[in-house]
């Protein structure tokens, strides 16, 4: 029997940054143009939860250590019946501790769905959420053919074994001590340097809860022409499509602090890094992910070009050396010392300016009915897909990108409590317009790299 699990150190940071005022849970929400048949997505819910045992776990501790293990009663799936709008539905925060870290709400309105999958980051990374949703999907469109679990991917439990394992592949001394200074130079960085939130305010306290319309987001999407061109851009360009991201997100929160009047202090991005290998290809929902952090200066900002330049080298750089680790061996280490996690989660100082991760492509790889391009669950339609990432303490703005249907699908995570709609509505259709912008960038810019 796989579980109980002791926790790894990136699970218990996610327990330990989990506040009240600032649920640490992820989020997905899938619109159909249609209703779901209940029964099948039931069905298909048993099948996919089946599939990643740390969504179907609790929390409980024994002695000094914390485990998963199996909890008494399965995810929860709701059904409601509200109107749906731009943002979505409130929704409670979930507690490890006495439920499941998964929730699934299906919100019916006249002839449309949305499915919404919510997650605790404890036991997943965004990329593990969407795996599952892959997996709830695929099962009811499939339901009663008998074809689900052939054309699911193979799962291997036991590979959540190793979740806490990175790969650091031995190489020449000299690599090694480059590495290894390169990763103390960036920890110092990280804790000298003080960036600054995007709006001056105070973090709430612990005891507090989270705004009333939590999770509180707004969604714009890329044409097909925009995507692909901005997909294009990327490769004339010599840059990844994340580096255009983070550069155009850069840009957009240069401008935003610009309206404080203070132009001095650092700006820093939280990017998520995927540390899965291969031998991850069949490891079920589960953190196998780091963060790294990128801070510029507005006079670093100036030049787009160049620092789309610096942006690309400086990720290039944190993927040859695998600097995405770093937080994980930072972690490991502050477990040694007394309250090292709670130190590294304080909620009184600006960890990021805005947090931004790129999902990728999803459910581009099954064999399942599809109209006009677009998946189909029974009589539904899938419209489109939005992604949430959490937000903490003084970081009041996440953005998630995804792709389906060769679309990019851009989603803002905000804090109402410190950024009004309008607020949120101009950031957004700001970060939008940069990025629609870069995939329309002449060719003759192609010797920015070299």
């Amino acid at each position: 029997m796989l579980l109980p699990l002791p926790l790894v150190p990136f699970e218990s940071l996610m327990l330990v940054d989990d506040r009240p005022a600032y649920p640490m849970n992820c989020f997905a929400r899938i619109r159909f143009q249609g209703r779901l048949d209940r029964a099948a997505l039931e069905s298909a819910m048993a099948v996919a939860v089946s599939r990643h045992p740390l969504l179907a776990a609790v929390v409980r501790r024994s002695g000094t250590q914390e485990f998963w293990v199996a909890a008494d009663q399965p995810p929860a799936l709701q059904w409601r019946d509200t109107p749906l709008v731009e943002s979505f539905p409130p929704l409670a925060p979930l507690d490890v501790r006495v439920e499941p870290g998964l929730r699934v709400v299906s919100c019916e309105d006249g002839e449309n769905t949305d499915l919404i999958i919510q997650a605790h980051h404890a036991c997943c990374d965004g990329l593990g959420v969407l795996r599952f949703t892959e997996d709830l999907l695929v099962s009811c469109a499939l339901a009663g053919e008998g074809a689900s679990k052939s054309v699911l991917r193979t799962l291997c439990p036991e590979r959540l074994l190793d979740r806490g394992k990175f790969d650091e592949a031995a190489g020449k001394l000299l690599q090694t001590m480059s590495r290894e200074a390169v990763r103390l130079l960036g920890v110092s960085q990280f804790r000298r340097r003080a960036p600054e939130p995007l709006v001056p305010h105070e973090a709430r306290p612990d005891d507090s809860s989270p705004p009333a319309d939590y999770p509180a987001s707004l969604t714009r999407r890329l044409d097909r022409a925009e995507s692909t061109g901005l997909v294009m851009t990327a490769r004339r360009l010599g840059v990844t499509v994340n580096d255009l991201l983070v550069r155009d997100c850069f840009l957009t929160l240069k401008r935003w602090r610009m309206r404080t009047g203070d132009q001095s202090g650092w700006i820093r991005v939280a990017v998520p890094v995927n540390l899965r290998t291969r031998a991850d290809r069949r490891l079920p929902a589960a953190n196998k992910a780091s963060l790294v952090f990128l801070d510029r200066l507005a006079r670093h900002m100036a030049d787009p070009q160049r620092l789309l330049h610096s942006v690309h080298e400086e990720m290039a750089m944190i993927k040859q050396m695998q600097l995405g680790a770093t937080l994980i061996l930072t972690l490991e280490n502050s477990l040694s010392m007394p309250g090292g996690l709670e130190e590294f989660a304080r909620p009184d100082h600006c960890t990021a300016t805005a947090f931004l991760t790129n999902l990728g492509a999803i459910l581009d790889r099954y064999p399942v009915p599809l109209k006009e391009g677009r998946f189909v669950v029974g009589d539904a339609v899938l419209r489109s897909m939005e992604a949430l990432a959490p937000l903490r303490p003084l970081t009041c703005a996440a953005i998630a990108v995804l792709v389906y249907a060769g679309q990019f699908h851009i989603t803002l995570h905000y804090d109402s409590r410190v950024l009004t709609v309008t607020d949120a509505r101009e950031l957004i259709d700001d970060f939008t317009g940069r990025v629609r912008r870069s995939a329309d960038v002449p060719a003759t810019s192609d010797a920015m790299i070299c």
